[in-house]
C-alpha cells in the first residue's frame, strides 16, 4: 500500500471506535476499505493481525514442508467456462480462481487486502478513486499487466449490455448515469459515466464515480471480477490468458478440468508468477453430484469437496483425517 495517504474520514472511525458506536472487527474492515493496510489496521483497533497474508500479498508465506510436484483432485460439479464476468455458478469460478485473477482479495476475516492492484485511495467525498496497478504481473502470454488492461475490465464490469451481475456492484453501477429514456420494457436506459475510467498512466487507473462509494475496493474482488486479458472472447475455455499460476489443460463438462501449473508463456518466455513460488503441478477436479462427493471423499477418490450436505456430516466426521471447513454466506440458511 502507499504512504502518506490517511483518509479524513479515518478520524471518524477513532471516534467511533473509542465511543463503542463501533466494534473493532467493523474499524479494521471499514479501514481497510479506505486504503489502509490490513496490519495497521489490526494494529489501530489494538489486535494482532491474523498470519493468514502480509500487507502487500494476499496468500499466507509458504510451509517451510512444501514439496515441489503433486496434484490435488477436488470432487464437485464440473460446469462449463464461459464468461466469468457473467458466471452463474461457484463450481465456474472455482475452475477459474487458479487462472485467473482479482483486483482485490477479501480474506475470511473479512478484511480487503490487494491483489492485482498494490494500493488503493479515495476522495474525501469517495467519489474519485485511484487504483495503483501492481508492478511485475505476467499474463500467460508473455505480456506485462498494465493500466490499460485493468481500465478495459472496469469499463467492462459497467456496460449494462453485458448482463452481469457485477453491474449490481455499487462502484459499477456508479460508474453509470440515467439517460432519461426508456427501453422497450419501460425500465430506465443507462449510459457510461463520461471519464468514468480514467487511465493517468501505465500502473494507475483513476474512478470517477457519479456518486459516494466506499465498497470500490471490496467490490473488485467479487465473485464475477476475475480479470481476462483484452483479446479475451468467449468461452474462455477456448483462449484461457490468465495472470494465475495455472493454465487449462482439459475441460469436459460434466467429466473433468484439468489445471497444470505454468511454466512457459505462449511466447516462450519463461513464466514468473507474481504472487511467489508455485509448488503444486497439477488441480484436478472431477464431477461428482453433491449428494455423492463425501462418499466420493471417503473413498479416496478426490482430496477434497465443495460441497457437505446436512444428512452426510456424520459420514465426513467419520473420514480419518478429514478437516470440515465451513463459513457463514448468504447461501447458508
Amino acid at each position: 500500500m502507499s504512504e502518506n495517504r490517511e483518509h479524513p474520514l479515518l478520524p471518524t472511525l477513532h471516534r467511533q471506535l473509542n465511543d463503542g458506536s463501533m466494534d473493532r472487527r467493523e474499524f479494521i474492515r471499514f479501514a481497510s476499505l479506505l486504503g489502509v493496510a490490513a496490519g495497521t489496521a489490526y494494529a489501530m483497533a489494538g489486535l494482532c493481525a491474523p498470519a493468514m497474508a502480509a500487507d502487500t500479498l494476499p496468500f499466507p508465506a509458504a510451509d517451510v514442508r512444501a514439496k515441489r510436484g503433486g496434484k490435488l483432485r477436488v470432487g464437485q460439479m464440473v460446469a462449463r467456462m464461459d464468461d466469468p464476468a457473467t458466471y452463474n455458478w461457484n463450481e465456474m469460478a472455482n475452475q477459474t480462481r487458479p487462472m485467473l485473477e482479482y483486483l482485490t482479495m477479501v480474506g475470511p476475516d473479512n478484511v480487503v487486502r490487494p491483489m492485482l492492484i498494490d494500493w488503493w485511495k479515495p476522495s474525501a467525498d469517495l467519489k474519485t478513486w485511484t487504483l495503483h496497478v501492481r508492478n511485475g504481473v505476467m499474463w500467460h502470454n508473455g505480456e506485462e499487466l498494465n493500466a490499460e488492461h485493468v481500465a478495459w475490465n472496469i469499463r467492462r464490469w459497467a456496460d449494462p449490455s453485458l448482463g452481469s451481475s457485477n453491474f449490481g456492484l455499487s462502484t459499477f453501477a456508479a460508474l453509470t448515469e440515467f439517460t432519461g429514456e426508456k427501453d422497450s420494457k419501460s425500465k430506465p436506459l443507462r449510459r457510461a459515466v463520461k471519464n468514468g475510467v480514467e487511465v493517468l498512466d501505465s500502473h494507475t487507473v483513476r474512478l470517477n464515480l457519479a456518486i459516494p462509494v466506499l465498497s470500490v475496493a471490496e467490490d473488485c474482488g467479487e465473485f464475477c471480477t476475475l480479470v481476462v486479458h483484452p483479446s479475451f472472447k468467449p468461452p474462455l475455455s477456448q483462449n484461457p490468458i490468465g495472470t494465475g499460476p495455472y493454465t487449462l489443460s482439459e475441460l469436459r463438462v460434466g467429466d473433468r478440468c484439468i489445471l497444470k501449473r505454468v511454466a512457459k508463456t505462449t511466447d516462450g518466455k519463461e513464466f514468473r508468477y507474481w504472487g511467489g513460488d508455485v509448488y503444486l503441478e497439477e488441480i484436478h477436479f472431477y464431477n461428482y453430484e453433491q449428494e455423492n462427493q463425501t462418499a466420493a471423499l471417503a473413498s479416496g477418490s478426490v482430496d477434497a469437496i465443495y460441497e457437505l450436505t446436512v444428512e452426510q456430516l456424520e459420514l465426513a466426521r467419520s473420514i480419518p483425517g478429514a478437516q470440515i471447513l465451513s463459513v457463514e454466506s448468504a447461501q447458508t440458511l
